[in-house]
């Protein structure tokens, strides 16, 4: 075969091959680019044992190729609830996929430290009883009231109620601290509760409270002869009422 002849074969062949890998590189994008599944990721850094708010991850696309082991997907808005209010087992830094591992449910096996805000503690009130407990919810707000024996100017002791805290922020009842459990879990934890109430009619709730508040309910429960009383409120209503010392000298007056 002439050189003439051979050169433009060869640079055809080679003009080929070029061609068929720019081709098949394409149709792999393509396809990669077909199967893209969302994931959520942290928009921040979340510390470790912080609880997983919503407006704390979103979803972003990413090739399945790269989806990691366990990462919790996202197809559609009911898909928040899956990792919402759960509990972070390690720090997770921002635009990492968030994976099954590194989470875990809200719950007393958590810790109750993942609730309580910034500069507040965790008191937990001790026999409560359970018929009280029951109406209450996490979240919800109370006003702590203390009834014990007051000696009066006068001398003669009396029976008092003073409302000692209010508006009180409830983080969490017994185990339950607000988790949002599916209906199984929730069911074991009733069961779990149920045999606890058979030996016992009295539960824990536990309180977020500043540091001073913290004192003075230790104080008060530290009282042998008094009585500490848990009051809903509305949700809606957050006022500190001025409130007097309740007596029965002023109850039949």
């Amino acid at each position: 075969m002439k050189k003439g002849i051979m050169l433009p074969l060869v640079v055809a062949i080679l003009a080929a091959i070029v061609y068929a890998m720019i081709v098949s590189s394409a149709e792999k994008k393509l396809n990669a680019s077909k199967n893209i599944q969302q994931v959520f990721v942290p928009i921040r850094d979340i510390k470790e044992r912080e609880v997983i708010k919503r407006d704390y991850i979103k979803p972003v696309p990413v090739p399945a190729a790269y989806l990691q082991k366990d990462a919790f997907t996202y197809s559609t808005p009911a898909d928040f609830k899956s990792i919402e209010n759960a509990v972070a087992r390690i720090q997770i830094p921002k635009g990492n996929q968030i994976s099954k591992y590194a989470v875990t449910s809200l719950s007393p096996e958590a810790g109750l430290s993942s609730k309580i805000p910034v500069q507040m503690r965790g008191f937990v009130l001790t026999n409560v009883p359970i018929a009280t407990a029951s109406m209450i919810k996490p979240d919800d707000n109370v006003d702590i009231l203390l009834t014990f024996e007051a000696t009066m100017k006068s001398g003669q002791r009396q029976t008092v109620t003073v409302t000692l805290l209010q508006n009180v922020k409830v983080l969490g009842v017994g185990s339950d601290l607000g988790q949002g459990l599916d209906a199984k879990s929730a069911s074991a934890m009733k069961s779990k509760e149920d045999d606890a109430a058979a030996y016992s009619d009295q539960t824990a709730l536990s309180l977020s409270l500043s540091p001073r508040d913290a004192q003075y309910l230790a104080l008060a429960l530290a009282q042998s002869d008094g009585a500490v009383t848990v009051i809903l409120r509305s949700h809606g209503d957050v006022t500190n009422y001025l409130m007097e010392v309740a007596t029965f000298e002023k109850l039949f007056q």
